[in-house]
């Protein structure tokens, strides 16, 4: 598909146009009148549409990569849409694909440089190009020092059994990596450099680490995981500070030699705390970007995350136009690719696609066909997208507290990760705002500066908070926000006088212990929450609750009720149980709190004995919406009256004096039938809707004036639908 066939797809005019009112932006603008036909589009705020081809191909067989052709391979990039290529310079194979004097060079190349060729035939397509360099994934160094190698704590043994060989960033690799990316981005001119990997792939005890460890925290670095152990948290801390140390010198002595973009990977923030990336490693990027795979659920969540972290905007958001990486020919369904795309469109964001080499070096043409056309449905949505998200509440993810206490004795070798209850806890929670159409956002342990944007926050079985932390909740009720606590969150544990909760004060209950084993249910006394949960009589948790007194002057909605027996009790031998494959809450309703409501200052306060919020369930979603709905009266930034499955985000560009409304179908298979909607989108105050209109066709849609609203009907729509409202 040639570029003239391809401007044909959207409808003539230029090609990824001007984003408006970006916040936060110093890294230049895009002009709206220009096009792909005459200068490149500015990096990196007017490029949406971003291309990866993975490249992890060694050099053992001459077939390999022996076919590339630069010229082509650039050609139907370009042919297909995209605005800027990430070009290989060195994968995890750890061979440089430029002619490189300081590290080793892919043999196939044979004298050749594919990297510049690259570089060259982007520069004739006007396309932005970007650097791939992989860190700590390095099998050549991994091969050739294996006193460089990462160590981890059961031996080289795991490492050797896969592909990927790793060596450690506080050995004299770092060196080694700094000196090729100093040639790399001195020899060859490009817009900006991803480094991948930036993170331990395993906690690491080789001798470089445990000397440092030695040397900065006089002990041993511990090989048992225990939460509740000063000397743990401590060398787990160590291990976060180690690489983003390394992060930043990877990123200074890049900016140094040449002062272009520089991000790391940052998906990895979501990870748990084996490959102890701290959320500052955004410190050491222009902007952030990372790739996911967990469905459109995940991607929303993400690109919140994103927005609030991100020092510049657009951020990336990354994904493979494949099922996954490791399937390197099931092409995702046209309706898939569409979803995860306009995700990012949804969020202003860049949409970079990962595609795969073919082993002798050759593209696809027909993939990129394909792609072609995705590229086509969402270059026309560029020209408006920017501006501040708006959202009333905000959920709070905590880095430091994704960890699962039931690892507490285990060795490091024997933990096999899961999902700890803070990071289930977050992603329901954000299910339920998105489901139940109430704006949402999300603040993080180092961006709680920003919680004066939200109404309300939830802060879902955080297990690590600081008093810092507490004092800015406690603040923030004060003054007049919302907050919702489950579970442990803010409970001291290492208090000296015993457990206790540090917002007590602000919650209403104070810290008892806990409550029963595998099973225990919410009771509820309040007729609003008995409603929600109709026909039910109470609602499962699977698992414990926190064992607490209401303090006087606390509503309590619910309580806690415990199964009729113990589920850990009965067995085939003694049969001690009251059905067999189930657990029925006991006839006698408990008397602890499960759910209350407190007043404290100018705000509320919702909290609950256990994180509700991490169920996947209709009842969960109604209970949470109905609270968070009685406390956080109207009007929100926005209202709709659609499907569950439609998300919707609204963005405010006030330099235009308009708000950007997307609405995106989440349904995971085709929809048999088109979705609606009615919106309601809260004016800024003092103005007045002067047009609403559907976009990218800017056709005028009828409205009218509803309170501080101005409501309309979004025409029907199968995947994504912008609207935008002006006003004056």
């Amino acid at each position: 598909m040639n570029r003239r066939k391809f401007n044909a797809l959207i409808g003539g005019g230029a090609v990824g146009m001007a984003a408006v009112d970006w916040p936060n932006m110093s890294l230049g603008s895009k002009s709206e009148t220009t096009t792909n036909e005459t200068l490149p589009v500015a990096w990196p705020q007017g490029a949406f549409r971003r291309v990866l081809v993975d490249t992890h191909v060694p050099d053992w067989d001459p077939r390999l990569l022996s076919e590339f052709d630069a010229a082509r391979y650039v050609t139907i990039i370009a042919n297909a849409g995209f605005e800027s290529v990430m070009q290989y310079a060195k994968s995890h194979v750890g061979l440089c694909l430029w002619q490189s004097k300081v590290g080793p060079v892919h043999a196939n190349m044979k004298g050749r440089d594919y990297f510049g060729e690259v570089m060259e035939e982007c520069g004739r397509h006007r396309l932005r190009t970007v650097a791939y360099y992989s860190l700590i994934f390095d099998i050549w160094n991994f091969d050739h020092h294996p006193d460089w190698r990462i160590l981890p704590e059961d031996g080289y043994d795991p490492i050797m059994k896969g592909r990927p060989g790793v060596v450690c960033p506080n050995s004299p690799y770092r060196n080694q990596a700094l000196a090729e990316l100093r040639e790399l981005v001195g020899n060859y001119k490009f817009d900006g450099i991803f480094l991948d990997m930036t993170f331990w792939p395993y906690v690491c005890y080789c001798p470089h680490c445990t000397e440092r460890f030695r040397r900065e925290a006089k002990a041993e670095p511990p090989r048992i995981v225990n939460w509740d152990d000063p000397e743990w948290k401590k060398f787990q801390k160590a291990r976060e500070q180690w690489l983003l140390e390394f992060a930043l010198l990877v990123t200074k002595t890049i900016k140094q030699v040449r002062p272009i973009t520089v991000c790391h990977q940052y998906s990895t923030v979501f990870d748990d705390w084996r490959l102890a990336v701290p959320l500052e490693l955004r410190d050491a990027c222009d902007y952030v970007g990372g790739d996911f795979y967990g469905g459109p659920t995940q991607y929303s969540l993400v690109c919140k995350a994103y927005y609030d972290l991100s020092l510049a905007r657009p951020f990336e958001f990354m994904t493979s136009r494949t099922t996954d990486l490791h399937d390197f020919e099931t092409t995702k369904s046209f309706h898939d690719l569409l979803v995860s795309s306009s995700v990012a469109t949804l969020h202003s964001a860049a949409d970079l696609t990962i595609d795969s080499i073919s082993p002798e070096g050759k593209l696809n043409p027909a993939v990129y066909e394909y792609l072609g056309k995705e590229n086509a449905r969402q270059a026309p949505y560029e020209p408006f997208l920017g501006g501040d998200l708006l959202a009333d509440v905000a959920i709070y993810f905590d880095k430091e507290s994704v960890y699962d206490p039931k690892e507490n004795g285990l060795h490091v070798a024997k933990v096999k990760g899961g999902q700890p209850p803070h990071l289930t806890a977050v992603v329901g929670a954000a299910r339920i705002l998105r489901e139940a159409h109430i704006p949402y956002g999300l603040v993080t342990n180092i961006t709680l500066d920003r919680l004066s944007k939200f109404r309300a926050v939830m802060v879902p079985s955080v297990l690590e908070m600081t008093p810092d932390q507490a004092t800015h909740f406690r603040e923030f009720v004060e003054n007049g926000g919302v907050l919702y606590a489950s579970g442990q969150s803010s409970l001291d544990r290492f208090n000296s006088a015993g457990p206790r909760f540090l917002l007590e004060d602000v919650t209403g209950v104070r810290y008892k212990g806990s409550l029963g084993s595998t099973w225990t249910y919410f009771s509820p006394r309040d007729n609003e929450l008995k409603q929600a949960i109709w026909p039910q009589d109470a609602v499962s948790f699977p698992g414990q609750m926190i064992d607490a007194a209401a303090l006087p002057g606390t509503e309590v909605l619910a309580t806690v009720t415990l199964p009729f027996v113990d589920p850990t009790v009965g067995n085939c031998l003694n049969v001690r149980f009251a059905q067999i494959w189930n657990n029925p809450p006991a006839p006698v309703v408990g008397t602890n709190p499960a759910i209350v409501i407190h007043s404290f200052g100018q705000g509320k306060v919702i909290w609950l004995a256990a994180p509700l919020e991490s169920g996947n369930y209709d009842v969960n979603l109604k209970v949470v919406s109905s609270l968070l709905r009685r406390v956080l009266k109207g009007p929100y930034h926005f209202e709709a009256d659609a499907p569950k499955t439609v998300e919707v985000t609204l963005f405010n560009q006030a330099v235009k004096q308009r708000l950007l409304t997307g609405l995106l179908n989440l349904e995971p298979h085709l929809p048999s039938a088109a979705a609606s909607a009615t919106v309601r989108v809260k004016l800024p105050a003092g103005r007045r809707a002067s047009r609403v209109a559907a976009i990218p066709g800017n056709k005028a849609l009828p409205f009218r004036s509803a309170g501080p609203y101005a409501e309309f009907r979004v025409p029907p729509f199968k995947t994504l639908a912008m609207v935008l409202v002006h006003y004056a």
